[in-house]
């Protein structure tokens, strides 16, 4: 398998780059010299672009029920046309969304069980969310709300600060990146591929990272960096590498201020059967395979030989004086493991069909480099780069007390009134009382009465 390392080290320089210099044009050229029309939200079609299979678009598409023409923006700056024989990429950025204790993959229908999650994306996923939901409701958090054309949900265990608040990240930088439909290495009958290229399935869903119910860590495993700008530029000292958790990070000495950045990749290969499975991984896999120099990718094994494009994200907090409290609320179901080892992320595709093609024709099949947002055939979407000059809102803190569902804390008992003094004890009596009415003390006998008179006779007369 291919370092996950050196995947985000390409990841970063390319996201990096592409930030600055990611352009588009209205009419895109392709690499045979060829042309294809600038897209609209009414004109694209909502199948997949490129080499399928059957059943590999998965659910039957939903059209948009909003009218997305101020979604678009024209964007007239040359494409950045991806020189080398790698892929095409699309980036954009998302904010944090919603905190809850709802899982629509583990535990569908029952609000309120699971361990609390960041959602971001549609802003209406819940544990009732179903493919029509995502796909007909919410606004979003990856670009402009009232055209919410990324629709998809995606969540992952809160940030918790140690002292009673979740940390909302202050952005995700969000990638899908894959070769183009064209690309020899997309072909199965090639004696090299990486296999068969297709597009993200409609409403596929899938889970990704540490996996709770085996208590173990999984592919894609997430690792952490500090960053003291948003070019990625490390610490003079102290926390200046990569980490496979937030302990380790914290301990190495990161600075307040700073971006604390976790990054993970989700599986690109596909068995191009099944949107989900009873453990939400089955369905999915990493490539296995042979590693094609110069690709990021490495084959996709033979019982998933179908390759999506890779998502991937970049998750950003803002450090604060309590970084060495910080952890996920699912490190805490785990005894023993380090603050951040518990990273894993859910995914649940809703992207407008009409927009995800426009993205896979423009920025993936004509071999792009976009950022921002950009489509690769001349439009943008409106809120998916980051705001200039204010930025994002940074170190958001949400109490825990705040949210539903939080147990109120237990009561202080009362402390249990004071017995009452017990009586004093009664003195030990001296004397008695007598029965003739005299009191002597106890150690005398009391005298006898005298004898009763006989009848007729006064006590005392002479005879």
């Amino acid at each position: 398998m291919v370092s996950f390392g050196r995947l985000f080290i390409v990841a970063a320089m390319l996201f990096a780059s592409g930030c600055g210099i990611d352009t588009n044009q209205p009419t895109a050229t392709t690499a045979e010299g060829g042309s294809v029309a600038v897209a609209t939200t009414a004109g694209v079609s909502t199948m997949a672009v490129g080499v399928t299979s059957p059943g590999a678009v998965g659910e039957t598409a939903i059209a948009d029920n909003f009218d997305g023409t101020s979604g678009l923006i024209p964007e007239t700056k040359p494409a950045l046309v991806v020189s080398d024989p790698m892929l095409g990429a699309f980036r954009m950025f998302c904010t944090a969304g919603q905190l809850m204790r709802d899982d629509p993959l583990v535990y569908p229908g029952q609000p309120g069980v699971s361990h609390l999650h960041q959602f971001f994306g549609n802003t209406g996923t819940n544990a009732n969310s179903t493919y029509q939901s995502l796909r007909t409701s919410g606004g979003t958090t990856c670009g402009q709300s009232s055209t919410p054309f990324n629709r998809s949900a995606y969540w992952f265990p809160a940030m918790l600060d140690g002292v009673g608040n979740a940390v909302k990240p202050d952005y995700i930088t969000l990638y899908y990146k894959r070769n183009a439909a064209s690309d020899p290495l997309c072909s199965l009958s090639s004696a090299q591929h990486l296999g068969q290229c297709v597009d993200l399935p409609n409403g596929i869903k899938f889970v990704f990272g540490y996996n709770m119910q085996t208590l173990r860590v999984g592919d894609g495993m997430a690792f952490w960096t500090c960053w003291i700008d948003e070019n990625g530029t490390p610490p003079p000292s102290g926390a200046t590498g990569r980490y496979s958790n937030l302990a380790d990070l914290a301990a190495a000495g990161c600075p307040v201020g700073a971006h604390i950045v976790v990054a993970a990749s989700g599986p690109n290969c596909w068995d191009g059967v099944n949107l989900d499975t009873a453990d939400h991984r089955s369905h999915m896999s990493y490539g296995t395979g042979p590693w094609y120099s110069p690709q990021l990718f490495n084959a996709c094994p033979a019982d998933h030989p179908y390759m999506i494009p890779d998502m991937e994200v970049l998750i950003h907090f803002t450090v604060d004086a309590n970084l060495a409290s910080w952890h996920l609320v699912s490190d805490e179901m785990v005894a023993g493991a380090k603050a951040g080892s518990t990273f894993h992320m859910d995914y649940w595709e809703g992207w407008s069909p009409t927009v995800k093609a426009m993205w896979h024709a423009g920025c993936i099949n004509l071999h792009e480099s976009c950022g921002g947002g950009g489509l690769g055939e001349g439009h943008l979407m409106a809120g998916a780069d980051m705001p200039w000059p204010a930025g994002f809102p940074m170190g958001q803190r949400v109490a825990l007390s705040s949210l539903p569902g939080t147990p109120s804390p237990t009561p202080t008992p009362a402390p249990a009134p004071a017995p009452a003094p017990a009586p004093a004890p009664a003195p030990t009596p001296t004397t008695q009382v007598c029965p003739d009415g005299s009191v002597i003390p106890l150690t005398q006998a009391c005298p006898q009465p005298l004898p009763a008179s006989k009848p007729g006779k006064g006590i005392g007369r002479k005879k």
